[in-house]
């Protein structure tokens, strides 16, 4: 699966789901990331029998989480702002310890249900960006997406 659904959480709750989109789609994409966010759209909201086609183009345009290079950067950086880790059914969890916030780490995408401040918002988005200049991050609830880390393009002329 691609994108974990909305569950029953408090109204205050932010989901992003965050993944690694290959370099060459990337700089392709460079300035035209709301295609990207569409193609995550229309999966979200596409049929069932629909869903397949649209899994392998996502699939083909992103690259998987090394869980045990990821995590061990993760780990430090997380647990200095207070997440703490877990193993989980398919995947690593991390949870706040002050907050009500988790990221799960799957296969090909990264969830992270924010309810925290704004402050402990950036300082995860500022560890995962450490993992690739490619990660892409989508809120399909609010319509917000983008890039952790501004890419670097340079002309060739």
């Amino acid at each position: 699966m691609i994108y974990i659904k909305k569950g029953k959480e408090s109204e205050s709750m932010t989901r992003y789901q965050l993944t690694i989109i290959t370099k060459e789609v990337a700089l392709h994409y460079y300035q035209s990331e709301d295609k990207l966010y569409r193609l995550f759209l229309d999966y979200h909201n596409a049929y069932k029998w629909a869903r397949p086609v649209l899994e392998k183009q996502i699939r083909y345009v992103t690259e998987m989480f090394l869980y045990n290079t990821f995590i061990d950067t993760m780990r430090k950086d997380l647990r200095s702002i207070g997440f703490h880790e877990e193993i989980e059914r398919g995947g690593y969890a991390f949870y706040s310890n002050t907050s009500h916030s988790k990221i799960y780490m799957q296969e090909r995408c990264m969830i992270f249900e924010h309810n925290g401040s704004a402050k402990e918002e950036w300082e995860v988005f500022d560890c995962l960006k450490k993992i690739s200049p490619y990660i892409f991050a989508v809120n399909i609830d609010k319509g917000a997406f983008g890039w952790l880390k501004p890419l670097k393009v340079f002309s060739v002329l």
